[in-house]
């Protein structure tokens, strides 16, 4: 009577069990990585996108050097979107501080607040904004070393 060899056998389907494991677990992982590349895109092409309409909502005078608040027609609606635009600048600096975007799109969200601070009509609507919305003193802290 021949004797079949169940302990190879049993070797043999662990070890196929063992790699369709990995295989599994590692496309798996590379699904996750493009769902995450993907999601983050999406974050960013949205925050993007609010940052375009804030802007095409300012006046075309918003990058003077010698811009005054005092001088617009429509300072509601100014202020409006400037309110906007600090509420995306704390959303972006949050999301940084919470670890939930990488330090290159911080970088580069960064950047922009800083030129943006750098123009008289950011401070100056800055200086109504900080008083009267509860961003608290972390984020008033950065805005306000930002534009020193």
């Amino acid at each position: 009577m021949y004797n079949f060899p169940w302990p190879m056998v049993s070797a043999v389907t662990s070890s196929i069990a063992v790699i369709v494991s990995i295989a599994a677990l590692l496309t798996a992982r590379n699904q996750l990585a493009h769902i995450n590349k993907q999601l983050r895109l999406q974050n960013y092409k949205d925050y993007t996108k609010r940052y375009q309409e804030i802007i095409l909502n300012l006046p075309d005078i918003i990058n003077s050097e010698d811009f005054e608040m005092s001088k617009l027609e429509d300072k509601n609606k100014f202020m409006r979107y400037m309110r906007a635009y600090f509420d995306l600048s704390f959303e972006e600096w949050n999301l940084f501080r919470e670890n939930l975007i990488s330090e290159k799109d911080w970088a580069i969200w960064m950047g922009g607040i800083k030129t943006a601070m750098a123009r008289p009509a950011f401070k100056q609507a800055w200086a109504i904004i900080e008083f009267d919305t509860g961003f608290g003193t972390e984020f008033n802290s950065f805005i306000n070393n930002i534009k020193s």
